[in-house]
C-alpha cells in the first residue's frame, strides 16, 4: 500500500515555510502544525473565518510560538479526524498521527530544552546536577 506524504510542497512554499519558521526559532514542522492549529481554531464550516475567535485568541495572547495550543483532548482528537483520510490506501497508523500532532519524537525533545532555556534565563527554575530541573523558590506555585 503506498502512503502519501503529509510533508510534500513545493520548493518555494519550503523556502517561505522555513525563512518564516527560522524568524520564530521553530522547525518548519512546527510552525506549519501551529498554522494548521490556528488555522482550525478560527475557521468556520461555512468557510469563514471567525473573527471574534480570532481577536478572543490574539487579545488573550492564547497563541504564540511558544505555547501549546494542544493541549485538550477534544483538540487532539479534532486534529486527529483532521488528519486522517477516508481513502484506505491513505489510513494513518498511531505512530504517524503521533508524529501529525505532536512532532517527532526530537522536535518534542527540541521543544522541552528550548523551555527549559527560556524559563532558566527567566529565573523560573534552576538547573541541577544530572541534567534535572526545579522551580525557584520565588516561582513556587
Amino acid at each position: 500500500m503506498k502512503k502519501k506524504s503529509l510533508s510534500s510542497i513545493p520548493g518555494e512554499l519550503a523556502e517561505k515555510y522555513d525563512d518564516e519558521a527560522d524568524e520564530l526559532g521553530v522547525s518548519r514542522s512546527e510552525y506549519v502544525r501551529k498554522c494548521i492549529e490556528v488555522g482550525r481554531l478560527t475557521f468556520r464550516a461555512s468557510g469563514k473565518v471567525d473573527m471574534d475567535r480570532l481577536r478572543d485568541l490574539t487579545e488573550n495572547e492564547s497563541i504564540s510560538t511558544d505555547s501549546n495550543i494542544e493541549t485538550s483532548e477534544g483538540d487532539v482528537a479534532e486534529t486527529i479526524l483532521a488528519n486522517l483520510s477516508t481513502e484506505e490506501n491513505q489510513a494513518l497508523s498511531p505512530e504517524e498521527l503521533r508524529e501529525v500532532v505532536f512532532g517527532t519524537k526530537s522536535e518534542q525533545k527540541q521543544e522541552i530544552v528550548d523551555a527549559l532555556k527560556q524559563l532558566r534565563k527567566a529565573g523560573r527554575i534552576e538547573a541541577l546536577v544530572g541534567d534535572k530541573y526545579i522551580k525557584t523558590e520565588e516561582h513556587n506555585e
